[in-house]
């Protein structure tokens, strides 16, 4: 019973200190590379992560603005998808050798040179293929990078073959823009938020679009006063 009262009162302590943790979110909004970094990302917090296609014309200059910008990067690598649909220059397929696959990764790696962590770009099949994903993983596990699971098909595999090879692993929870409206994405950061109270934290991915972006400018100062603690996606690999 003593040790049932003083764990309450430590509780009612951090309670009324406000020192328990909030809950957090984690977002990354994906497929730059084709464009400069708009002005209206690079206003947002430096919390908010940002992931890039590789050989893209600007690749290479988005991730050293990131840098710059002490902002959290990833590779969003193009894996191939379920559906037939116009791929990426540089695309993993299951019509690949280990050899071809792992290279082509590697390659991509280079290209986003300070990614901390790499996610899917479509790879609604791929990410089904355990064989291919314990090819990636092992990329990724001599090469020190983390892994997000954009989970474009609830059949993905890919988070069971990190886990496999020790590769540090989280999946995204909410997506941010299916729909272009500035109402849409607040109704998909309330969606985040909730999930983050509920289980401590929350992932969610959006794209550059104008619409995303303002409504993430306006709506991010709020996330405090909810008890929401914006954070970058590398302190949930901890």
């Amino acid at each position: 019973m003593r040790r049932i009262a003083i764990g309450l009162s430590v509780l009612i302590g951090l309670l009324l200190s406000g020192n328990l943790q909030a809950a957090r979110l984690a977002i990354v909004i994906d497929d730059l590379g084709y464009q400069s970094m708009p002005a209206a990302l690079s206003d947002l917090p430096p919390e908010v992560s940002i992931s890039i296609l590789p050989d893209t014309p600007f690749d290479l200059e988005t991730a050293y603005q990131a840098k710059q910008e002490r902002r959290d990067t990833l590779l969003h690598m193009p894996m191939q998808p379920l559906k037939a649909a116009p791929l990426e220059l540089t695309t993993l397929t299951d019509a690949m050798s280990q050899a071809e696959l792992q290279q082509t990764l590697r390659h991509a790696l280079s290209r986003v040179p300070n990614a901390i962590a790499m996610n899917n770009h479509m790879g609604s099949a791929l990410t089904q293929n355990p064989k291919a994903m314990d090819w990636v993983m092992e990329v990724l596990e001599h090469q020190g990078i983390n892994f997000l699971d954009s989970r474009t098909t609830a059949k993905s595999v890919a988070l069971h073959q990190a886990k496999q090879h020790g590769v540090p692993a989280l999946r995204r929870h909410v997506f941010l823009d299916h729909f272009r409206t500035r109402e849409f994405v607040s109704q998909q950061l309330r969606l985040a938020i909730k999930r983050a109270k509920r289980n401590g934290f929350a992932i969610a991915i959006g794209h550059p679009y104008p619409e995303t972006l303002a409504t993430l400018e306006k709506l991010l100062p709020t996330l405090a006063e909810q008890d929401i603690q914006l954070v970058r996606i590398s302190s949930l690999y901890r």
